[in-house]
């Protein structure tokens, strides 16, 4: 798996074949003295290959000039010294600059970033980046050299570049990728389920496309005879290493960063994935640590960014992998194909590769139905998918995953603005008290209105805060429900002589996770309002964390302790008493 994915994937990044075999190789030995997953599959993943293509076909001379004279794109303005950068240098100093992200994020415990990479959020992102990948490789499809584009609406005048040059596509370019892609589609939706029940080891079928495809090119003479593109050279041996620009470093810093949320986002979630299927743990930390030493001693090597694959790690579950020792052992025989094989791999046509990369994302795009379910669920979560995926797709890579994150935070934001409130009864003859709109049995108690808060109490909210409690308190006619049959309930022995305002309100604390100084001068502003009334505003439940927070800010020295209760029935048993000696 790693041969052609290493292989296939080294064209999304614009890098030349080998490097991401050597993405399966030199990252992997320090993955596996490091990780903690047992299960994960280091080396090329077509998301984030794709987005370190962004810096690749900016910063690197591209091999023929002449194609930027009818693109839009713009190179970064060098001195005439540094304009030879190669793909792989650049690939390289991305790498770097991925695993210094990683790293300074492990030594700093910041591996509780990953929540801000919501499923949803990923999931919109990925769909998109799917997308890209598939434009990326449509001229291999066709066997046409398009102008290479960066920035926003790429997609857009790639489709546009395409209509434009279809008259020149190589029709048995075409034929070649049709074949592929039909063979593999069929083999995955078809063939494979029936032969995995029957046989336990997985058939490596893109492997097995890339030797056919090598060979019959090989036997007929695909490049010259009918002028089919390959992949062209691949070398031997091990190369040296060698640091990458570190001059070019301060350009690739945001970049880098966002490549490196979404990998960590993406390891992470296939490392829970595979370690709760193997019942161990996994420390968000410590893959922080392992994939940025991983990267950084890849980037001495000329290798691009590496991330984990769902489709390796699964199968490296699947046959019986314990350890990452099966990591290990899967270097050395990579080792013996970047020593000897890799020149038997030039006749491969570059579309063969093209379709493997396309077959291999259909899962990716068939993850539209997240969309659905999203919206089926909650509206702001679709927006958040929708978001995602749009300013991918629009824009570029990086700009969505930022349009999505934004979203995600305003949607937080949006659902903080409005704690969730709960009008309260009592279940006659207990001492419970449920939401008198979802239990037909729980009965208001007259002359008190209980008010359970749920969520933070912050600046953002108070205004609404205040605004609704005391909306609800002085609507309590209209929504209490009377029980005249329960009138020897202890707690529904007061008095209901005025009942268009309760006597008491209950707020019910055992919901709030915080509080802020502003949220606790509404709090006393509603004690004051309703003092002033004549009425009495009481608390009950609250957290010993909230309780901190409301002393520390003074609450007490306006609010009387003695209207602070351990639960809600003992708020009402006073209230109760109250209303007898009134």
């Amino acid at each position: 798996m790693h041969i052609p994915h290493g292989i296939a994937y080294s064209m999304l990044a614009q890098v030349p074949p080998v490097v991401g075999i050597y993405m399966a190789f030199f990252p992997v030995f320090i993955y596996t003295l490091m990780g903690t997953s047992k299960h994960l599959s280091i080396g090329t993943l077509s998301v984030v290959c794709i987005m370190a293509s962004k810096a690749v076909l900016m910063y690197s001379v591209p091999e023929d000039r002449s194609v930027l004279s009818n693109s839009s794109e713009t190179l970064l303005d060098l001195p005439d010294n540094h304009t030879h950068l190669s793909p792989t240098q650049v690939g390289a100093a991305v790498c770097f600059v991925v695993g210094f992200w990683q790293v300074v994020m492990g030594v700093l415990k910041m591996g509780v970033l990953s929540v801000l990479l919501s499923e949803t959020l990923v999931s919109g992102f990925t769909t998109g980046a799917a997308v890209h990948v598939i434009t990326s490789q449509i001229s291999k499809f066709f066997g046409i050299k398009l102008p290479r584009r960066i920035g926003p609406l790429k997609i857009i005048y790639a489709y546009y570049d395409l209509i434009v040059h279809i008259t020149e596509a190589n029709l048995v370019t075409v034929g070649i990728s049709a074949a592929t892609i039909i063979v593999l589609t069929l083999w995955n939706e078809f063939l494979k389920p029936r032969i995995e029940k029957k046989i336990p080891v997985p058939i490596p079928i893109e492997l097995f496309a890339v030797i056919i495809g090598t060979a019959v090119s090989y036997l007929a003479g695909f490049e010259k005879t009918y002028n089919v593109k390959t992949i062209g050279r691949v070398s031997t041996g091990l190369p040296v290493p060698e640091v990458p620009p570190l001059w070019l470093i301060p350009n690739l810093l945001v970049d880098g960063l966002v490549i490196c949320l979404v990998a960590f986002s993406i390891n992470m979630s296939m490392a829970k994935i595979l370690a709760k299927k193997g019942n161990y743990n996994v420390s968000a930390n410590q893959e922080l640590l392992a994939a940025g030493s991983a990267n950084l001693f890849g980037s001495l090597f000329g290798c691009v960014p590496t991330a984990a694959s769902l489709s390796r790690s699964m199968i490296q579950l699947k046959v019986g992998g314990k350890t990452q020792l099966a990591s290990f052992f899967s270097c050395i025989i990579l080792l013996f194909v970047l020593l000897f094989v890799g020149p038997l791999f030039e006749p491969l046509p570059n579309c063969v590769l093209a379709s493997i990369v396309v077959v291999a994302l259909k899962g990716m795009l068939m993850q539209v139905k997240d969309l659905f379910q999203a919206w089926r669920h909650s509206h702001a979560d679709a927006l958040v998918w929708l978001g995602s995926f749009l300013g991918v797709v629009i824009l570029d890579i990086d700009y969505g995953l930022g349009l999505g994150v934004s979203f995600s935070l305003l949607t937080l934001v949006i659902k903080g603005q409005k704690p969730l409130l709960r009008i309260l009864g009592n279940v006659p003859g207990t001492q419970i008290y449920l939401d008198v709109k979802c239990y037909q049995s729980a009965v208001e108690v007259p002359g008190v209105r209980i008010v359970q808060i749920a969520g933070g109490l912050h600046f953002a909210n108070k205004d609404y805060l205040q605004h609704k409690i005391s909306s609800i308190a002085d609507g309590h006619a209209k929504h209490e429900k009377s029980n005249h049959d329960k009138q020897s309930d202890p707690a529904t022995i007061i008095s209901t002589t005025n009942q268009s305002k309760p006597l008491c309100l209950i707020l019910d604390m055992v919901s709030v996770s915080f509080v802020d100084p502003s949220a606790v001068k509404a709090l006393l502003s509603l004690h004051k309002d309703m003092k002033s009334q004549g009425r009495i505003l009481c608390l009950s439940n609250s957290s010993w964390s909230v309780f901190e927070s409301l002393n520390k800010c003074g609450f007490f020295e306006d609010f009387p302790e003695s209207y602070l209760f351990s639960s809600i029935n003992d708020a009402v048993v006073f209230m109760s008493r109250q209303s007898v000696m009134l």
